[in-house]
């Protein structure tokens, strides 16, 4: 080490280095797309959080992964200081589903003014005008089968996220507009998630338009329809917003987006906004609906959580307030051991290093690219005893930081539209299990192991559930 100091650290402090996975760069890529969580775990295998990583083809050679809570707890600390930025062109990767004007893709700057925009709709009254409509939808979604009846969960779960998430962006709650967009967004999600999705993600070569029934055919087929749908709803909003003032706007986040100014007085244009919706749509259906599948599966999995949740649920002095069912505490925990046990993102959106520090001990390069692994947070048996476990007791015994409960990422990226997650989880959980008894089919009751799903992980196997009874 050349320089004398590294970022308030004496030389007589013990420093680091970084150790390097011992395997050849190609290797460590495929593994790291086709089988995601084995990679993950060789990494800290026998390493005690922090490993030189060369697992994606998209991001610059310097790359990090971290494991170590003590670690990321200082760079969520010095994120975004002089020292540590999270430039959005590092998730270049994702404007193939997005955009390239997607809050994801903003350089600091630029992100830090668009999620303030984008936070309001999330978060406090508007999340609370969301409780009844979650609730009502849960309601409907099993209305067309009887007892007897078996449903995939996952195909369930996405009808419903999907119409919530319909209804926060655009405001709709049904008829031909709405048919389409979620036709065809199904459809696109479904590409990407299927059996070769994961590389077509990494591979652009393979996302070639050969014919309209090549997969790179089928996925510009289904953006064209998504983006010819999206323009138009921005187009005929944006001529009901301009008749509208502070007091009838319209409380759609499109209609608020519509709206905002930044400090020089110009709003969105049809890209950004087309880029931006593109964005919630696909981030605030897919993975909350993987979440949900995997809550059912593990909750009829485990007996006694199932009838401890039922205890709680049936104790409720007034089933029909959502503020009420969001503040149980082992539906919280459920829900919050479900995202600790698979979690749907492997990993935060990547940092860079810009100037030499040192963090949790460890010496950091200038151009280094550093990333949580929050797999691996969420496996560490000091933090999670038997961590391979489903009990959601370890969060009624105790409360943990961002640096170790990393389900929706953190620091200044950690996604913005988390507690509407949180929030639909619960009501939809509580509606399905009181007003029904499921149980699990003989394919679906045995060991479910993730599998990559494009840029996610859901369950490698159909979570199948009948309706054995309906609740009184």
């Amino acid at each position: 080490m050349n320089q004398s100091v590294i970022e308030g650290h004496s030389q007589s402090e013990e420093i680091k280095k970084i150790p390097s996975l011992s395997i050849a760069p190609h290797w460590q890529m495929l593994e790291a797309i086709l089988k995601p969580i084995a990679y993950y775990r060789r990494c800290f295998l026998h390493n005690s959080g922090v490993i030189r990583v060369k697992m994606s083809p998209t991001l610059p050679p310097q790359q990090v992964l971290i494991s170590d809570p003590s670690v990321i707890k200082d760079l969520i600390n010095e994120d975004g200081g002089r020292c540590i930025s999270a430039p959005g062109q590092l998730n270049g990767l994702l404007s193939q589903v997005v955009g390239q004007h997607s809050i994801i893709l903003l350089a600091p700057a630029a992100h830090r003014q668009r999620r303030k925009l984008l936070t309001p709709p999330f978060h406090g009254e508007r999340l609370k005008a969301y409780g009844q409509l979650i609730s009502a939808l849960a309601e409907q979604t099993l209305k067309d089968l009887k007892v007897g009846d078996v449903f995939d969960a996952r195909e369930r779960m996405q009808g419903i996220t999907m119409r919530v998430i319909l209804t926060a962006v655009f405001g709709l709650y049904e008829g031909e507009t709405f048919r389409r967009i979620e036709h065809s967004l199904a459809s696109s999600i479904s590409i990407r998630s299927g059996p070769f999705g994961s590389l077509l993600l990494f591979f652009p070569f393979l996302r070639k338009n050969l014919g309209p029934w090549s997969p790179g055919g089928k996925i510009k087929a289904a953006d064209a329809t998504i983006r010819r749908l999206l323009l138009a709803q921005i187009a005929s909003r944006r001529r009901a917003v301009a008749q509208c003032n502070e007091e009838n706007m319209p409380a759609d986040i499109l209609s608020l987006l519509l709206s905002c100014r930044d400090e020089h007085g110009q709003g969105l244009n049809d890209d950004e906004l087309h880029d931006e919706l593109l964005t919630l749509l696909f981030a605030g259906h897919e993975t909350t609906a993987t979440a949900l599948t995997w809550a059912l599966y593990w909750i009829h999995r485990n007996p006694l959580v199932l009838e401890r949740l039922m205890d709680e649920l049936n104790g409720l002095t007034d089933r029909s307030d959502p503020e009420a069912i969001a503040k149980l505490p082992y539906l919280s925990a459920v829900v919050n051991e479900v995202l600790r046990i698979h979690p749907v993102a492997m990993l935060t959106f990547p940092r860079r290093i810009e100037a030499p520090i040192t963090l949790g001990g460890y010496s950091f390069h200038s151009g280094d690219v550093v990333m949580a692994c929050i797999q691996a947070v969420h496996e560490r048996s000091d933090l999670y005893p038997n961590p391979r476990t489903f009990d959601p007791d370890r969060f009624m015994n105790r409360t943990y930081g961002p640096h170790e409960f990393l389900a929706f990422g953190g620091g200044s990226r950690r996604c913005i539209g988390a507690a509407l997650a949180l929030y639909e989880m619960k009501l939809i959980l509580s509606k399905l299990l009181l007003n029904n008894h499921f149980k699990l089919t003989p394919s679906s009751d045995r060991t479910n192991k993730p599998r990559r799903r494009g840029f996610t992980l859901g369950p490698s196997i159909p979570v199948r559930l009948k309706i054995v009874s309906r609740r009184p």
